[in-house]
């Protein structure tokens, strides 16, 4: 992930996103923290392309990416 990547994120954080990762998956997810010390953030996910990957749940819970784990970032038209 590059620092344009990350600026990105926190210029969206709150909005939709695109999140290409590392081993193929893609995943839109609502930004909600982006912590560049720790090298993570925290998002709601809207879809993905490996749903098997994650357990179902009544209502949707956050979950944690690193960035090394993200191969690029798109914002998401609203």
């Amino acid at each position: 992930m590059t620092r344009e990547d990350v600026h990105l994120l926190q210029q969206n954080i709150g909005r939709a996103v695109r999140l290409r990762c590392t081993d193929g998956e893609i995943i839109v997810a609502k930004v909600d923290t982006v912590d560049e010390g720790d090298g993570e953030i925290i998002y709601e996910m809207l879809s993905t392309t490996d749903e098997s990957k994650y357990e179902k749940f009544d209502r949707q819970p956050a979950y944690l990416i690193h960035f090394h784990e993200i191969a690029g970032v798109e914002p998401v038209a609203d």
